[in-house]
């Protein structure tokens, strides 16, 4: 035990606060994390998916993966801003007819595009890492594996968070990333264009 006077009161103290620190930054911005990293993750698997075996040509892929990953994360980082700010502007309103407005643990519109763009363009890079390395068939698979096990990892850290089951939700996004990419399989077979 520690004979300093009330320094173990300190300590508590201490921890406490940083317990509520964290607990604040996860409740800011795990929404903007999350639907930005899983977004764009998605929507550049399905991408490059569908362009791999639409056209079969790696140029293609990246040329389609990178204007789909940059793009999105700057959409992705617009939506959170208008959206955040929506909210902002709702709660104003309602503050002005009912009294004090809700004070929400959440980011600014700025910084919910921030956090928001910056998950986005980090998830869109993750199906496209592998064409950097590996031929066209084997960066196919491997954007498909690394993806899932990306957003399986997504959706278990999200579930840490709010304390729910992590493989539930791990499984979650890979079963709604899975759909999107299948579609895009499916359009890129269609349509096939080589």
């Amino acid at each position: 035990m520690n004979s300093v006077p009330g320094y173990g009161d300190v300590d508590a103290a201490d921890r406490a606060r940083r317990t509520a620190r964290r607990a604040l930054m996860e409740r800011a911005t795990v929404r903007e994390v999350l639907m930005g990293a899983q977004d764009n993750l998605t929507n550049v698997l399905a991408v490059v998916l569908g362009v791999t075996i639409g056209a079969g040509r790696a140029d293609l892929v990246a040329l389609a993966g990178t204007a789909a990953a940059v793009a999105e994360s700057i959409s992705m980082g617009g939506v959170l801003y208008t959206s955040t700010q929506a909210e902002r502007d709702l709660d104003a309103r309602d503050a002005a007819a009912d009294g004090p407005p809700r004070r929400d643990a959440r980011l600014g519109p700025a910084g919910a595009a921030v956090v928001t763009g910056l998950a986005a363009l980090a998830g869109g890079l993750v199906p496209l890492a592998p064409f950097l390395v590996l031929p066209i068939g084997a960066a196919m698979a491997a954007s498909l594996v690394v993806s899932i096990a990306a957003l399986f990892a997504l959706g278990s850290a999200t579930a840490t968070i709010t304390r729910r089951t992590w493989w539930r939700d791990g499984l979650r996004l890979v079963l709604i990333a899975g759909s999107a990419a299948l579609a895009a399989a499916l359009i890129g077979t269609v349509l096939r264009v080589d």
